[in-house]
């Protein structure tokens, strides 16, 4: 399988995954680790459908390592949950049947209830559990998000992407029409626009499924690299007009990413985003950009990695702004959140100059430092979204 350009989705390592929900993923578990020292309170909890929770019999506020021991048939999901509202303070999934693994967390006076979620089987709540006293709450819950909750969001954005596509197709069209005509200046002002236009629809990728690589593949893997008469679509045709081959040559080309574009349309009209990917992209685009667009391992002659991160932000916004909704009562850094992507925005419109932006390499060391801190920043704070909206059985 080739590169695509929005690549390699990241898999989850095998074993449960532990996820404080407000904060995102705080560790991988495999086995059930050793009892911490000192003062954390150790519970050995059974986790299946006829005694979910059992186990944690001696409630104290603190920190907290429990062990989770499946005892069922069956592979499930656990949630500690707040009792009296069921927001979700951790999610460790999966856990497979006859395994324990370990969760270790902060917490204070209150309510408590595992929740149960094995495979075929109705999600039981086990009993709650109270820890007494008044010490503060020092990890704040989330109400769960359904799969319900985000087909508002997914089908708002499914509409935004369906309105986009012609657009990105009368830009291929024109990119195709300058490359014909013989022009190269004109080809390659129409060939940044196009692309930047592709780039502004971060979080429907995978939704696109082969036709990603056809538009906008990467070289990675083929035998004759940039020479592979197999590779098309935007860094192809790039890779001509910056590298001085013949427009002619490269007319083939430009007819097919026309062709891939028209294709696409036709192709997302009958086509769902799945609801999760919605939310994992908006912290997707900020990384890529991040790791290939400011180190310029996507560039193929172009330079154009600033203005490719610019449109990434558009799309970033585009993600967040159909989100905010869901995220408002949620994600307690949301008003943080905003203002990275301001400020990141800001910093990236300042390095460019009479409406032209240098190339990643161009930038003086100070402007490097400053946009590599504020992506990272921005990544950081979007990392939680996909935890906090990941749809969870209620």
């Amino acid at each position: 399988m080739f590169a695509s350009r929005h690549r390699l989705w990241a898999t989850l390592a095998v074993g449960s995954t532990a996820c404080l929900v407000s904060t995102g993923c705080s560790a991988t578990a495999g086995p059930a680790a050793p009892a911490p020292l000192g003062s954390t309170h150790v519970s050995q909890v059974t986790i299946s459908v006829s005694q979910c929770g059992t186990g944690w019999t001696r409630p104290v506020a603190g920190r907290q390592h429990f062990v989770l021991d499946n005892t069922d048939t069956r592979t499930g999901e656990v949630l500690l949950t707040d009792a009296g509202t069921g927001a979700v303070f951790a999610d460790v999934e999966p856990l497979a049947a006859g395994t324990r693994t370990s969760l270790d967390i902060d917490l204070g006076s209150g309510r408590y209830a595992f929740r149960c979620a094995m495979e075929d089987e109705a999600t039981v709540i086990g009993k709650a559990v109270i820890i007494p006293g008044t010490a503060a709450q020092p990890v704040a819950p989330v109400l769960a998000v359904t799969q319900a909750d985000l087909i508002g969001a997914t089908k708002d954005y499914e509409r935004y992407v369906s309105g986009q596509i012609p657009r990105l197709t009368r830009l291929t069209g024109k990119l195709r029409a300058a490359i014909k005509d013989g022009d190269r200046p004109a080809a390659r002002k129409a060939w940044l626009a196009a692309h930047l236009e592709y780039e502004r629809l971060g979080a429907a990728y995978q939704a696109f499924g082969d036709l990603d690589t056809e538009i906008n593949g990467l070289p990675t893997g083929r035998p004759g690299g940039v020479h592979d008469p197999g590779w098309s679509g935007f860094h192809r045709i790039e890779y001509g007009l910056w590298h001085g081959q013949s427009l002619p040559a490269l007319y083939p080309s430009a007819r097919a990413l026309t062709t891939a574009t028209t294709k696409l349309g036709h192709q997302f009209a009958t086509t769902q985003i799945d609801p999760l990917q919605l939310s994992i992209r908006g912290h997707e685009i900020a990384e890529n950009a991040l790791q290939f667009e400011l180190t310029g391992q996507s560039d193929f002659g172009s330079g154009s990695g600033l203005a490719t991160t610019r449109a990434n932000l558009d799309g970033t916004r585009t993600v967040l702004a159909i989100l905010r909704p869901l995220l408002r009562s949620r994600y307690t850094q949301l008003p943080a959140l905003n203002q990275a992507l301001i400020k990141t925005e800001n910093d990236l419109d300042a390095v460019r100059s009479a409406g032209k932006w240098p190339a990643p390499d161009e930038l003086s060391r100070p402007d490097r430092e400053r946009l590599n801190s504020d992506l990272g920043q921005l990544c950081e704070l979007l990392a939680p979204v996909a935890s906090i909206l990941e749809p969870r059985r209620t």
